[in-house]
């Protein structure tokens, strides 16, 4: 496929070297197991971007991040599978069997359509990536500010769209680069019929137009491939990255201030019909707490599993992209004792890039984990895991809701004496249920005074207040939500302002 009249270097290396035998000899190591290594990647990685794309589809699980994310498996998917057929038939078919059925006009279609896909295929989803830590940095960027540009799932279609459409206009001079060229059977592998020895073989080669004024159209083509594809977009997810380190620096420093903040402020005192009551102040700064700190840590675990993508893509692209800018910009000794006995290498790091997503989304995200197994594992299975208790962070799920209860009315010589303070509180601390009653506004002690509804907390602990281990995290959580629901508004009059303990022994 190389036209020697097409040449773009601009610095000579020597002809002989110590450095082009050690990479001769890495070659001489790795090419018999590459086409083994590229095979199993290649279904393992296929059979997890097909996962990756159900569950992020999931309607539960579509989000911008999540359809972007969709797009790259997607994009990985082409490449896995178009790699799979051709290490597949040119590494263990097409040179081992000589066939002209197997060097046919079809078979070089197919070589020229892997070329295109696999390029336009992995530049976008490299494009995709970029994409990907512009949201990020702009949800990060607009959080809290009301004006600022809140990105939709509309926002994501038209990225999508913008980027495969771009990416694929911009590799039009490399669709114009190849042309099939007729050769002979023999001239291309070691023909085990002396009959086919003069049997015709199809394969891709430079085209007349590529070579055209000065090889314009070829020229263009891979600098376009190099710069475009490869060290651009690595150049801006780098910038990115460091972008979004330092947002995640100020989001924990704000975080601890606004704890600190919090920790230090004086328990409240409200004014209830002119008295004064005592308030759940501790209650209500421990809610505030563990809001802040979920709200931080979920942001915080979210932009890790973006920066953990984003440097796979890094890590993968940049050598790739220096040693294609390299082979252009250096003598055709690079080429010949360099770049092509890495070549596998580099192709091996492609295919480890598209293979690694689905580990980084169900070792970072339990939300994705969570769909995993309700889309892909039998019901049976997830039934004889319920057995087993769960952890969850303190702050994940603390909450505090309070109802009213029914006036209590009492009688002292022969006047009626109404006490319209009482409640009830439900504290809720991961997976633990906790329900207390208190008088809110305590009342003068006479001698026909009730004895005050705080006294409650020194009975006995009723059922309400076992701990749900036994239970599965998914049943406590609806079970408790349901149970806030419940108590969450003031009881009326005909249902005698009575909480029904049957809600509290259901859990």
């Amino acid at each position: 496929m190389e036209a020697a009249e097409c040449k773009t270097e601009l610095i000579y290396l020597p002809a002989q070297s110590f450095i082009y035998d050690w990479f001769q000899s890495i070659n001489t190591f790795y090419r018999p197991i590459h086409a083994y290594l590229s095979i199993l990647l290649c279904i393992l990685g296929t059979v997890a971007n097909f996962c990756n794309i159900v569950v992020l589809t999931r309607r539960t699980m579509r989000t911008p991040v999540n359809m972007i994310l969709t797009a790259m498996a997607s994009c990985d998917t082409v490449v896995l599978f178009s790699n799979l057929i051709y290490t597949t038939h040119y590494s263990f078919v097409a040179f081992q069997h000589c066939h002209p059925k197997h060097w046919s006009y079809a078979w070089a279609l197919f070589l020229i359509a892997h070329a295109h896909l696999s390029l336009v295929a992995h530049s976008s989803s490299v494009w995709l990536s970029v994409m990907l830590a512009l949201v990020r940095y702009m949800t990060l960027r607009s959080r809290g500010n009301m004006g600022g540009m809140q990105v939709t799932l509309r926002h994501s279609y038209i990225a999508i769209a913008a980027t495969i459409s771009v990416v694929a206009l911009l590799n039009a001079p490399n669709f114009l680069n190849y042309k099939i060229n007729e050769r002979r059977l023999n001239e291309t592998c070691a023909v085990l019929d002396p009959h086919y020895n003069n049997a015709p073989a199809y394969l891709p080669g430079i085209a007349d137009i590529a070579k055209a004024r000065h090889c314009l159209v070829f020229r263009l083509a891979f600098w376009i491939s190099g710069l475009v594809f490869k060290m651009l977009p690595c150049a801006l997810l780098s910038l990115f990255v460091w972008l979004l380190l330092r947002i995640l620096r100020e989001v924990r420093e704000n975080r601890q201030r606004l704890l600190k903040t919090s920790r230090h402020t004086p328990t409240p005192v409200n004014t209830r019909n002119g008295r004064l009551s005592l308030t759940t102040g501790t209650n209500e700064k421990l809610t505030r707490n563990g809001s802040l700190r979920a709200r931080g840590e979920k942001v915080d675990r979210t932009t890790h599993m973006l920066l953990a993508i984003v440097a796979v893509m890094l890590v993968t692209e940049i050598p790739q992209g220096i040693m294609a800018v390299l082979s252009g910009m250096l003598s055709a000794e690079f080429r010949h004792n360099i770049y092509n006995n890495l070549g596998d290498l580099l192709d091996l790091l492609s295919l480890c890039g598209a293979c690694c997503s689905f580990i980084i989304y169900c070792s970072m995200s339990g939300q994705f984990r969570n769909e995993f197994r309700r889309v892909f594992i039998p019901s049976g299975i997830q039934c004889s895991r319920k057995g087993s208790a769960s952890i969850r962070r303190h702050s994940d799920a603390y909450s505090t809701k309070m109802s009213y209860l029914r006036p209590l009315e009492t009688h002292c010589n022969g006047a009626s004496i109404i006490d319209t303070d009482r409640s009830t509180s439900i504290n809720v601390f991961g997976s633990q249920v906790r329900r207390t009653s208190t008088d809110l506004t305590p009342m003068s002690m006479t001698p026909c005074s009730p004895m005050p509804s705080s006294s409650f907390a020194a009975s006995p602990m009723p059922t309400s207040t076992r701990l749900l281990n036994g239970a599965d995290d998914s049943d406590a959580t609806d079970e408790t939500s349901r149970l806030l629901d419940s108590t969450s508004s003031v009881a009326p009059p005909a249902l005698n302002g009575k909480i029904k303990e049957q809600h509290f022994k259901n859990i």
